[in-house]
């Protein structure tokens, strides 16, 4: 018989796993409903136990604030200093309570106070620790002010970068290891504000002040003497 030019009679590249797999589908659909159901499960929980254990990614499956955190700027606590200046200062982060795990360290991240998230959507929190707004900031994104930090010595000076939004924050400290991930974390129970840097010398504002000024007096004579010379131009031809 003729064959139709339509007919595509190349074989499929066979593979051990498409073989086993499409084995139990047909094993699976053949069974009666009762044992297809527990066909099913056997096969889920199987791949459950051949599955690597997953990381904690939530807040809510850490133990609440096992880590204590503390901020200073120059020897005072953030919670209690003024002036503290983005791209100018020094935040250093102190922490006690976190468990030392093999290969692991800590993750510091700079987190919006509630006080600074209720209108702004950008900043919500979220129980994903990977998603959560209010400890991300939007300006230059940045998931964390620090990574990869040791235990010791318990302490950690980092820069307050420039481009940090002038807000209230508080701190954020997670443990996290290889095997389980994020394991635990801490928050400063206060918050403190960053304002920010001004980048113009004292000098540099009183010239700009002065040239402001000079230019709004001089454009103010210079109208009131062209306004004078089109009244007396007005005035010749009476």
């Amino acid at each position: 018989s003729m064959i139709s030019p339509d007919t595509d009679n190349t074989a499929r590249p066979s593979s051990p796993a498409h073989d086993t797999c499409t084995a139990h589908e047909h094993l699976i659909i053949t069974m009666p409903s009762t044992m297809k159901k527990i066909a099913l499960g056997a096969l889920a929980t199987a791949a459950v136990a051949a599955a690597p254990a997953s990381a904690f990614t939530l807040y809510s499956q850490m133990p609440t604030q096992a880590i204590t955190v503390t901020t200073t700027v120059d020897g005072t606590s953030a919670c209690t200093a003024t002036g503290i200046t983005a791209g100018a200062d020094t935040l250093t982060v102190s922490w006690t309570g976190a468990t030392v795990a093999t290969d692991g360290s800590l993750t510091i991240k700079l987190c919006y106070d509630d006080s600074e998230t209720g209108s702004k959507p950008w900043r919500k929190y979220k129980d994903a620790i990977e998603k959560n707004k209010q400890c991300q900031q939007t300006v230059v994104e940045s998931s964390a002010l620090a990574t990869n930090v040791p235990y010791s010595p318990a302490t950690y000076d980092i820069a307050i970068p420039r481009n940090i939004a002038p807000a209230k924050y508080t701190v954020q400290v997670l443990n996290t290891d290889p095997t389980n991930g994020y394991t635990q974390w801490g928050e400063t129970s206060c918050a403190f504000s960053i304002g920010t840097y001004d980048r113009l010398p004292s000098s540099l504002v009183g010239t700009m002040s002065f040239l402001i000024a000079f230019s709004i007096v001089a454009g103010t004579a210079g109208y009131m003497i062209d306004r004078k010379k089109q009244n007396a131009a007005a005035a010749a031809f009476r």
